[in-house]
């Protein structure tokens, strides 16, 4: 594993006033939009999650460069979690009924996973997540959903950025849990645990984001019964992918392109380690 592979970027993103505020903030499209505003919402309180729960183990790490990665990992999820904590605040200023209350029992949740789960649940459901995010970030930079012209910059460039982090340090939670413990069928429980996690607070917030949202910014903001389906088939795949024997994130291919948009991030960040 290349350590020098996973550089910790300090980000001078600004998000934008909460009273501008439009929802459809990427490729002005309605699923994609409302997807990423949840994926926002969770980050502030999963990479928490996520970094607590590794550095509790890191001193188990008997291998160095392993160490190490695991540490610059933990170093850009905690980067990543901050600035999505900014960018929720323009989304919870927006007056969704009930939005903050999902957020709160979604904070709760990884509260109790800390205090009443143990180490090989909680670094299990990281290595679930991140095997599977891995896959929508090679996605979503190969279609260019954030450097669409319908995307609205703030929010494509926060999470270009992120992104491209998910797939610098992709390999890592996946190496940290074989590492630890091994095998496959835990493993596997755990992606599905974790996957149904996200997607079932994804769904969630398109429910309570769209019914304000149609009724104030007009029929744009409806999820169709064909996204609707699309959202529920298009993961699959992914998720199965990740469930595999074998499976490790470490052998997805990276395009050149994702070097390039990690290169101008290092340039444009105030400062990198």
């Amino acid at each position: 594993m290349d350590t020098a592979g996973i550089p910790v970027r300090r980000m001078g993103f600004e998000p934008p006033e909460a009273a501008g505020f439009h929802p459809l903030t990427i490729g002005g499209n309605s699923a994609l939009s409302y997807t990423h505003s949840a994926m926002s919402l969770y980050a502030e309180h999963m990479e928490p999650f996520l970094v607590k729960s590794v550095r509790r183990v890191i001193d188990r790490v008997r291998d160095p460069v392993l160490r190490e990665a695991v540490d610059r990992f933990c170093r850009q999820e905690a980067q990543h979690y901050q600035h999505h904590t900014d960018f929720n605040k323009v989304i919870l200023g927006h007056g969704y009924p009930g939005l903050a209350e999902r957020v709160a029992r979604l904070k709760a949740e990884f509260d109790g996973f800390l205090e009443h789960r143990d180490d090989r649940f909680r670094i299990g459901f990281a290595e679930g997540f991140e095997s599977y995010t891995t896959q929508t970030a090679l996605h979503a930079l190969k279609v260019g959903w954030y450097d669409n012209e319908f995307t609205l910059e703030p929010w494509g460039q926060l999470f270009k950025w992120h992104m491209v982090e998910e797939i610098e340090h992709r390999a890592v939670a996946h190496d940290l849990y074989a590492h630890l413990y091994g095998g496959w069928a835990h493993r596997a429980a755990m992606c599905w645990v974790a996957q149904r996690h996200i997607h079932g607070f994804i769904g969630d917030v398109i429910r309570l984001m769209s019914a304000v949202d149609v009724p104030r910014h007009g029929p744009r903001c409806r999820i169709t019964p064909k996204a609707k389906f699309w959202m529920a088939v298009a993961p699959l795949a992914l998720r199965l992918r990740a469930m595999r024997p074998g499976y490790t994130p470490a052998e997805l291919e990276v395009p050149a392109y994702v070097g390039h948009f990690g290169a101008d991030f290092s340039r444009r960040a105030r400062a990198i380690s």
